[in-house]
């Protein structure tokens, strides 16, 4: 008995692992809605496993932020609510104009050859997979984290850096449906990245600020229209 529970457990985990990612993929290829709700039966069924393989597997999704976990009423993806959206948005744009400003007027030599680095690698990384509809590469997501945090590396502020992450990371969802949701298809995004560089590497504190905020709005204007 005991090498039969020894045997199931890894098993159990894999199947886990399994439902989490093909239910994260749909989320975030927008065949599951905003807002759509997740019975944990129906998904058991269409996977072929235990209730309780489903349920710790949109557990894990709930702690992400993908899907909501509601008393009574199961599971749901996490919905786009127009007052979440705008009131992150705006945040976001006070915060990291802030640190960018404080960052173009303090950063040195190491701090602009470390952006100039890691834009060379965001630039270079492809930016979609060869699924249907195409999703942001993982590769090109990490990449596109570390350029932003660098850019506002040099602000002087940890507290701040803290703030700007932690803002980055809750719109981390919106930004990956801008595209299958949204239907933002012809966006320049490596273009917008290009001119937030140059204005950096200007030293044009004000500039590198009016393009930072307009990158972040784009995602927010795309998706008003699929906001509660």
């Amino acid at each position: 008995m005991a090498n039969i529970d020894i045997v199931a457990e890894p098993k159990a985990k894999t199947r886990v692992l399994e439902v989490h990612s093909a239910v994260r993929r749909n989320i975030l290829n927008g065949r599951l809605r905003p807002g759509e709700k997740l019975s944990p039966s129906v998904v058991a069924q269409e996977y072929g496993v235990s209730l309780s393989v489903v349920r710790e597997a949109l557990t894990r999704l709930a702690e992400q932020g993908l899907v909501v976990s509601q008393p009574q009423q199961g599971f749901q993806v996490t919905p786009i609510t127009r007052e979440d959206l705008l009131d992150l948005t705006s945040t976001r744009l006070d915060i990291e104009t802030l640190a960018l400003r404080r960052s173009v007027e303090r950063g040195d030599v190491e701090w602009r050859s470390g952006l100039v680095a890691a834009h060379y690698v965001l630039e270079n990384t492809p930016q979609f997979d060869d699924s249907d509809p195409p999703l942001f590469r993982e590769e090109w997501a990490r990449a596109h984290q570390v350029f932003h945090a660098q850019l506002l590396a040099a602000c002087g502020s940890a507290r701040l850096l803290e703030f700007a992450e932690s803002l980055r990371d809750s719109a981390e969802l919106y930004r990956r449906w801008s595209h299958p949701i949204g239907g933002d298809t012809e966006r320049d995004i490596a273009g917008e990245h290009r001119g937030i560089l140059e204005a950096v590497q200007a030293k044009d504190a004000e500039l590198a600020a009016q393009r930072l905020s307009a990158h972040i709005a784009h995602t927010t204007n795309v998706l008003l229209d699929h906001a509660t």
